[in-house]
């Protein structure tokens, strides 16, 4: 080659992020997959998933799971990224239009990239008709479990085998105990339903970003991992899509307009229960004691809790009252009742989140959606006045921490 052709590859190398594969380990019982990001300084960061041994037969030979998951650091960076290793040309492609749908979404945050890999190879389906979905034990996965192993799905239905249940997600690694016991409950609903229960423990987290963008493509990476075994992977609607006006589609992360395209011809990415409410997967769940008795759905300030329902943050009083209104009752999922001055007192949002406003937006209309049922159901309780001033509470407080938030950080930049 060319000197000067020489000088101009070794730029072009030099401008943009790397990804190198590893090869899988097996340690006690244990198959760790991981692969390296290499970013443009040359800094290097390990990422692994953590699986049992017994699942190796499931692990993609392909670098797949890792190109989803590196995805969103190489748009932040506004850098492209070069694969050592084989990739799925159908995963290019429909990557290509993901990016472009998060480029319009925010424009500022996050630029398309060009993608290239060693090898472009697609994947031989070997998965057959089975099915994987992520499983949190939350109302959202547990409702796509019981809608599909039950037969309700229609012609929708897909042959869930198997939940992931992901050590790393909402739980952080180092809170051993407490995804212990996030997987026993999970393990008991799952059983219930005929299903395998799959732990994974990864540290994907560790690359950064805002979680509550990345989160979908988190799950798409480590459902991909799996794809000798299974052919589908479903992730869980958190909203449903008549509540989604689309420029928040980038609050919720994973949504029916994006999720579909972290796919390739081998492993479709199916989002799934999008055009059910919380009340239509609440009232679903009625038939079903393990998922009362075993529901997970806190997301406490404090981590180490999450595996139990704090039945005080947000999250766990919006439940208890979804249960309240349409006349269930306290499920044995939460150990406690909501106070009326709870209610009052609730936070929508964190401050420091960096979508508070549209998440103030967002709750207030689910809870007026309570409100709402609450009028057609003829019901004049007290803590549906308390819940009309929490949502008055929130949105008067919206401007103070905006104004504090722009004061804060104008005085972070001087």
């Amino acid at each position: 080659m060319e000197p000067e052709k020489i000088r101009w590859a070794i730029c072009e190398a030099m401008n943009q992020f790397h990804l190198w594969p590893e090869q899988p380990v097996i340690q006690d019982d244990r198959l760790t997959a991981s692969f390296v990001l290499e970013d443009v300084q040359g800094k290097r960061r390990r990422l692994w998933y953590q699986i049992p041994a017994e699942h190796k037969p499931a692990l993609t030979d392909q670098c797949d799971p890792f190109v989803i998951a590196a995805l969103f650091t190489a748009m932040q960076h506004k850098t492209d990224l070069y694969v050592h290793g084989v990739v799925s040309p159908s995963l290019l492609r429909n990557l290509a239009e993901f990016q472009a749908t998060w480029h319009t979404w925010l424009p500022q945050m996050y630029q398309s990239v060009e993608i290239r890999a060693e090898v472009e190879r697609e994947a031989i389906p070997t998965g057959g008709e089975a099915a994987i979905m992520a499983f949190s034990g939350g109302l959202d996965s547990a409702f796509t479990a019981w809608r599909h192993r039950t037969g309700q799905a229609g012609r929708q239905r897909e042959n869930i085998q198997a939940g992931l249940i992901i050590h790393g997600f909402d739980i952080p690694v180092k809170s051993q105990a407490a995804f212990e016991h996030a997987l026993e409950r999970a393990r008991r609903m799952l059983d219930s339903l005929g299903m395998e229960t799959i732990p994974l423990v990864t540290n994907l987290r560790s690359l950064g970003g805002e979680f509550a963008n990345t989160h979908g493509a988190i799950l798409a990476s480590c459902l991909t991992l799996l794809q000798k075994r299974f052919s589908t992977g479903l992730i869980a609607a958190s909203e449903p899509n008549q509540h989604i006006v689309y420029r928040w589609a980038a609050f919720y992360g994973s949504c029916a307009l994006s999720d579909p395209f972290l796919a390739s011809q081998a492993f479709t990415i199916v989002h799934d229960g999008a055009n059910y409410t919380r009340f239509d997967k609440t009232l679903a769940l009625a038939d079903w004691p393990e998922a009362l008795r075993y529901l997970r759905v806190c997301t406490g300030q404090n981590p180490e809790r999450r595996a139990h329902n704090c039945c005080r943050c947000e999250k766990c009083i919006g439940n208890i009252l979804a249960f309240r209104v349409l006349g269930m009752g306290l499920p044995p999922c939460f150990e406690k009742d909501v106070s009326n001055q709870q209610i009052i007192r609730m936070h929508f949002a964190q401050p420091d989140n960096i979508y508070y406003f549209d998440s103030i937006r967002a709750q207030s209309y689910y809870y007026r959606e309570i409100i709402k049922l609450a009028r057609q159901r003829h019901c004049r309780a007290a803590w549906v006045d308390a819940l009309r001033l929490a949502i008055c509470l929130n949105q008067l407080a919206a401007p103070i921490h905006k104004y504090k938030y722009r004061h804060d950080r104008s005085s972070r930049l001087k």
